[in-house]
Formats: structure tokens, C-alpha cells, sequence
């Protein structure tokens, strides 16, 4: 069995694709390598272990189809799987690659889920190559209570290279399976404390056995038996005495089943795995809604909510503070700022925007609609600042924030083909926007339309009539607590 990392050799001439190819696959763990072109390719081939190849077709100097064609006519590099990812979509390319030895065929541009999914299968079933080439096929379980019956399966299956476990009941069986992996059961039907029957029973039931093949060995000649242990899942069924080339036989032919199902559950394993992937990291830039209608085909988002309430918050000082501390601890204190904030924006519903430098944004209201938007913000804004004030009694300089709200229009929608964004435009942003920048160091300045929705629950000073920068003069409120009962 391999305990080192597989070596993935890129051969393309698009520097894109190789980065693309190679970021994907250092993701999942593996090494990656790289060739420009095929004889650079065949260089590498030669003169390192190299597990798998992704390889391109149309190249300058040497093409794929010639890289190929050298690698399966020198028996140094003809056992290395190849993986053919290519633009060329005609049947005759992808017909002569698997011709000419090519494990199999994607077609830029691919999916990476497919892309993942077919490495991890082909390097598996490499895998499972190499082990059957040492002499090593399965492991097997002999259940029967006739130790000349077992003795003779082990014997036989031992001199074929495999390695044979024994149980001398059903009961001993279940037992076994239950805490070792194998790859086929011999089962005898008439054994004390639990029959084979059972056991048969047991296994077909039980989700984590029930794909384990099991031959039947047994002295019971009855169409019964026989109709009855296959229609319960038995792979195959001897009479006993077997003929040991007929029981090779049908062994073979069980284990070769067993290692397809078992590439096909890799393969399916691998497939859910990326989408689950693919699908938190979706869901850490897009909310749920959007990310929902956009795997549902929807091409262009763009949405009006007739009233949502936007929040700014950034920190007083801190072109300063940045000058004064490293990069690393302004990153970490950054990450401690915005964590704190996003926890507090996930537990009162609202949707965070984006970042910008030390400003953070966050609205309520879309993309569901709510009533209480408003009020949501608000107690973003109060619980923030509370959190603000503990985090600043360990610190030696306090840090401040400045917060500002208004509530509006908005136009929200996607933007961007590879790194998404969901956004929000309308004059409602920047009036939000300028109640924050205009506002006072550790105070939450609101603009009238928001007051207007929140003086019943809440209480607020007034701040009066201030020049606001592209707005002219604008009422404003500070908030202060909300209205006890």
C-alpha cells in the first residue's frame, strides 16, 4: 500500500490551466508537477516517480497524442495512468486516446468536482493495481463449522495469494465482520448457534456489510436453499465437495465485482464530497437564497427591496493604528474585529455585505424580507458596541468605532463570472455610508428615515441638522439604548 503522497504531473502549454490544475489538486492534498510541453513532459516522466498524468493534446514541438503514443511503447512509463483533459470534444480524439491507452477523457473546460472525482477513482484503482500485482487480492472470511472445509478454502485461496480469516459459526461471523473489513464471506448454511441463513440476513441488512460479497458453500443441494440464499443478496452458491477451478472462478468473478462497486463508491464519495465543498464555500460569499436560484439556473440576480436598513462600522484611527503595529497583528486584530462582527450579524439575521479596509458592512432586510429590519440593525449596532467596550478593557488603547444607518431603496444582485460578490447600489448605500464617516467615535449616528422607525423602541439624542458631503443638510440622531418596558 502507497504511504506517500501521489505525484500528479500537469503537461499542458496553457499557463492558465496549469495554475488551474495545480491549485485544484495542492487543495486535495496531492504533489504537483509541471511540463510546458510533451518533451519537457517525457523528461519528467523519465526521470521521477510520477503517479498520475493530466495531459493536454494540441501542444507546440510535441502533442499529446505523441506523448501518449512514447509512454505506452516504453515499459518504464506504460503502467503510468493517463488522464486526457483537452479541448477537443470529436469522438475521433477521444476514441484514439482511449485507443492508445489514455484511462480517461475530460474535456475543458471540466468541472473540478468531475476533475477530483476521476483522479481519486484512477489512482485508486491504480492502487488496488499494484497490490494484486504483488500477489495480494482480498481478504476473506471462511465461516463453517467443518474445520476440513475451512482448512481446504484457506489452502486454496492462500496458494492464489490471498489472505483467509476463519470463524467457526455464524454467530463468531458476525462478530468478525463487525470489526474487520473484508473483501468476500464463504458461508456455510447449517452452523450452530446461528445458521448461515442468518447470518445472510444479518448482512444484507446492515448498510455497512451488505456490499460484501458472499459465496455460499454448502452441502445443501435443494433448489430451495439455493433460490432462497440468492434472492436474500448471495453472490453465488457451491455445492460441497467444490471443484477449486470452478470456486477461482467465481471468486474472481465476485472480487472483480467488489472492486467496481467499490471505485463506484469513490467515486460517488468523492462527487458529494466536492459539491459539499463547493457548496460551503459558495455559501461563505453568496447568501443561501441567492446561492439556491444561482445553482437553479438563474443567470442575472438582480433584485429592488423597497426598504432594507444599511449599516457602516469602522474603526476611528486606524490609518494610524496601522502604522504603529506589524501586518500580522493588524491582520489578527482585523479578524477578531470582523469574526465578533459577523457572529453578531448571523444571530440577528442579517446579511453581511462585505469588508472594505477597516469598514464593515451589514443589512437588514434582504434577501428576505423582514419588517423589523430596522430594529435588527439597531440591536447589531448596540450589541457591537457593548462587544467593543470588553474587548477594550484588555487592551492599553481603546479602540473606537464609528457606526452609521439609514434605511431606503436598494437595488441587491450578483456580480462577477469568477469570484461573486453580492452587492447593493442605490442611494440608500451612500447615505448609509456618510452616517457613519460623518459621524462620532463610539457613536451610532442614524439618519431621520431610520429614526422615524425606531424612536418608539428606542432612545436617541439629537444631533441636529449636519453638512453631509454630496447630500447637503441632513437630520441626524444618535442612538443611544433601546426604551425600557
Amino acid at each position: 500500500m502507497k504511504t506517500h503522497k501521489d505525484i500528479i504531473l500537469v503537461i499542458d502549454d496553457d499557463a492558465f490551466n496549469r495554475t488551474l490544475l495545480g491549485t485544484s489538486l495542492e487543495e486535495h492534498d496531492y504533489i504537483v508537477e509541471m511540463a510546458e510541453d510533451g518533451r519537457e513532459g517525457l523528461e519528467k516522466l523519465k526521470a521521477q516517480d510520477i503517479d498520475l498524468v493530466l495531459l493536454d493534446l494540441l501542444m507546440p514541438e510535441m502533442d499529446g497524442f505523441e506523448v501518449l503514443r512514447q509512454m505506452k511503447t516504453e515499459s518504464a512509463l506504460r503502467h503510468i495512468p493517463v488522464i486526457v483533459t483537452s479541448a477537443e470534444t470529436d469522438q475521433e480524439s477521444i476514441a484514439r486516446c482511449i485507443e492508445m491507452g489514455a484511462i480517461d477523457y475530460l474535456t475543458k473546460p471540466f468541472d473540478p468536482v468531475l476533475l477530483h472525482a476521476r483522479v481519486k477513482n484512477v489512482l485508486l484503482a491504480t492502487s488496488r493495481s499494484e497490490e494484486r500485482s504483488k500477489g495480494f487480492s482480498g481478504i476473506m472470511l471462511a465461516a463453517d463449522d467443518d474445520p476440513l472445509c475451512r482448512i481446504l478454502l484457506k489452502t486454496s485461496m492462500e496458494e492464489k495469494g490471498y489472505v483467509v480469516a476463519e470463524a467457526e459459526n455464524g454467530k463468531q461471523a458476525l462478530e468478525m465482520l463487525s470489526c474487520q473489513s473484508y473483501d468476500l464471506v464463504f458461508l456455510d448454511l447449517l452452523m450452530p448457534e446461528m445458521s448461515g441463513f442468518d447470518v445472510l440476513e444479518r448482512m444484507k441488512s446492515d448498510s455497512g456489510l451488505q456490499y460484501i460479497p458472499v459465496i455460499i458453500i454448502s452441502s445443501e443441494n435443494d433448489s430451495e436453499s439455493i433460490v432462497r440464499c440468492i434472492e436474500m443478496g448471495a453472490t453465488d452458491y457451491l455445492i460441497k465437495p467444490f471443484d477449486p477451478v470452478i470456486l477461482h472462478a467465481r471468486v474472481n468473478a465476485s472480487l472483480t465485482t467488489k472492486r467496481l462497486y467499490d471505485q463506484e463508491r469513490a467515486y460517488f464519495k468523492a462527487i458529494q464530497d466536492e459539491r459539499q465543498k463547493s457548496e460551503r464555500l459558495l455559501l461563505n460569499i453568496l447568501p443561501k437564497p441567492i446561492s439556491d436560484r444561482l445553482k437553479q439556473g438563474e443567470e442575472i440576480i438582480a433584485d429592488n427591496f423597497a426598504e432594507v436598513t444599511v449599516m457602516f462600522a469602522d474603526i476611528v484611527g486606524f490609518t494610524q493604528l496601522s502604522e504603529k503595529i506589524s501586518p500580522a497583528e493588524l491582520v489578527i486584530l482585523l479578524n477578531h474585529i470582523f469574526s465578533m462582527f459577523d457572529r453578531v450579524a448571523e444571530n440577528k439575521g442579517l446579511e453581511k455585505i462585505k469588508t472594505i479596509g477597516d469598514a464593515y458592512m451589514v443589512v437588514g432586510g434582504l434577501p428576505i424580507e423582514r419588517p423589523d429590519h430596522a430594529q435588527a440593525i439597531a440591536e447589531m449596532a448596540l450589541e457591537i458596541q457593548r462587544e467593543i467596550s470588553c474587548f477594550n478593557e484588555e487592551r492599553e488603547k481603546p479602540l473606537r468605532i464609528r457606526i452609521g444607518i439609514h434605511t431606503g431603496p436598494v437595488i441587491a444582485g450578483v456580480i462577477g463570472t469568477h469570484k461573486l460578490s453580492y452587492d447593493l447600489w442605490g442611494d440608500t448605500v451612500n447615505i448609509a455610508s456618510r452616517m457613519e464617516s460623518h459621524g462620532v467615535a463610539n457613536g451610532i449616528q442614524v439618519s431621520s428615515a431610520t429614526y422615524e422607525r425606531l424612536k418608539d423602541k428606542y432612545l436617541f439624542e439629537k444631533r441636529g441638522v449636519i453638512q453631509v458631503k454630496g447630500k447637503g443638510e441632513m437630520e441626524t440622531y444618535l442612538l443611544t439604548e433601546r426604551k425600557t418596558d
